[in-house]
Formats: C-alpha cells, structure tokens, sequence
C-alpha cells in the first residue's frame, strides 16, 4: 500500500510539473510572437527610412 502511495505522489507531481511547463511553453511562445512583431515593424521603418533616403539623394543628385 506504501508503494502505491508513493506512486501516487510521484505521478501528481509529474502531472503538475507537466502543466508548469505547458503554461511556461505558451508563455515563451507569446514573447516570440510579440518579438516577430516587433522586429516586422521594425523592418519595415528601416525600409521606409531606406526609401526617404534614395528620394532625398535623387532630389539632391536632380538639383546639382
């Protein structure tokens, strides 16, 4: 019966530490998406950043 109960025990602590990791796995999965997000919009200033340069060199290139 001892056995059995020590079983037990072992079994909901692996159930729990299971869910612990779930939760940490959705958690960490969230903090990628939000960083995917961040660095998409920051691609895309680079590159409107990128486009006002080119128009601006053009203008300056036009005028001389």
């Amino acid at each position: 019966m001892e056995i059995i109960k020590i079983l037990n025990d072992r079994i909901d602590n692996l159930l729990y530490e299971h869910e612990k990791l779930k939760l940490e796995k959705i958690a960490l999965e969230q903090q990628i998406q939000e960083l995917i997000d961040e660095n998409d919009k920051l691609e895309r200033n680079n590159q409107d950043m990128i486009l006002k340069i080119d128009s601006t060199l053009t203008l300056i290139k036009a005028q001389k």
